[in-house]
């Protein structure tokens, strides 16, 4: 390489093999992404189901909903992928200097390669956790944790939040009351001495 050169790769070609530590390190927090994304996802399922539905929770449709919400995570993954691999095609071409930070040139590839190579990743990650019955079943205790304090939140929240109406005459007649207080202590008193 030439001081302030690089060598211009032909569109298509791959730069070298990204770090697998680095890949790996990426892959795990698209991973947890995903997964904080499922939750949020099913938990408002079911708040939905529950409470607009009235249906009652059932543990295999919640499961059946946590894989086809993998699968569309994945799917999202591979979208990008793509859309990240048209970037780098057009960046390898592409002269000048960057615009903004969207605006890739041939100096980006091996970043956007490795982009490439999380998304395609995180995606097949994601579609081999749809058939881990011990991860979608955590996926579902986690959106029903969710969903509860969701919904618990919401109902604390209005009776915090609800007036308590008290009669007009309430407080003007709070002194008669506390009047009459001492005479039904004392008939209380009396009939006690009687009966005993």
């Amino acid at each position: 390489m030439i001081w302030g050169k690089q060598r211009r790769r032909a569109p298509g070609e791959d730069p070298a093999p990204v770090d697998p530590a680095a890949l790996e390190r990426a892959v795990g927090e698209g991973l947890l992404i995903a997964r904080s994304a499922a939750v949020v996802s099913v938990a408002n399922r079911i708040v939905v189901r529950a409470l607009r539905d009235d249906d009652v929770f059932d543990h295999d449709e919640t499961a059946a909903s946590v894989r086809r919400t993998l699968h569309r995570l994945a799917e999202e993954q591979r979208y990008q992928n793509k859309r990240i691999e048209a970037a780098r095609a057009k960046a390898l071409t592409t002269k000048g200097r960057s615009r903004h930070q969207h605006d890739y040139r041939s100096a980006d590839d091996e970043t956007l390669w490795f982009r490439e190579n999380t998304y395609v990743a995180v995606a097949d990650a994601l579609d081999a956790l749809r058939d881990d019955d011990e991860y979608v079943d955590g996926v579902v205790r986690a959106a029903v944790d969710r969903a509860w304090g969701d919904v618990g939140s919401a109902i604390v929240l209005r009776v915090r939040s609800a007036e308590v109406v008290v009669d007009a005459e309430y407080d003007a007649e709070r002194d008669d009351r506390l009047a009459g207080l001492g005479d039904d202590l004392a008939a209380l008193a009396g009939r006690s001495r009687d009966d005993a």
